[in-house]
């Protein structure tokens, strides 16, 4: 019986976070166009996390040409879309396509963005 309250409590939260959402990290791959970026941190690109709903930006990750990194969003489960912009040194800004994230286990936590596309506002 003590043995089974810890595995019952485990589950339930699992199941919390699943049903009313939290903190979720997920892993962003992709790369950014540039020629001639260095490892020079002048050269890098800074990567953040829109809402599309809001255009509320999250925390951003400095960034190479090729990269993969993890970041935080606060998700439930219903689905929001975001979509990545990445500002880089010499003032240009590009964008990814539009991704759902969910706390749900049936939504992916890896998200390959591809060649992020230049933004010209």
């Amino acid at each position: 019986m003590k043995t089974m309250l810890p595995i019952l409590l485990g589950t339930l939260m699992t199941a919390g976070c699943t049903a009313f959402g939290g903190d979720l990290i997920v892993r962003v791959s992709g790369s950014v166009p540039i020629s001639g970026l260095t490892e020079k941190s002048e050269d890098q690109c800074e990567l953040g996390m829109v809402s599309a709903e809001t255009g509320e930006q999250s925390s951003t990750r400095d960034i190479h040409p090729d990269f993969s990194t993890t970041m935080m969003v606060v998700a439930g489960p219903k689905p929001k879309l975001y979509y990545f912009v990445a500002a880089c040194g010499d003032g240009r800004e590009f964008r990814s396509d539009k991704v759902a994230v969910s706390s749900r286990n049936s939504y992916s936590r890896n998200f390959y963005l591809g060649t992020l596309v230049e933004h010209v506002p």
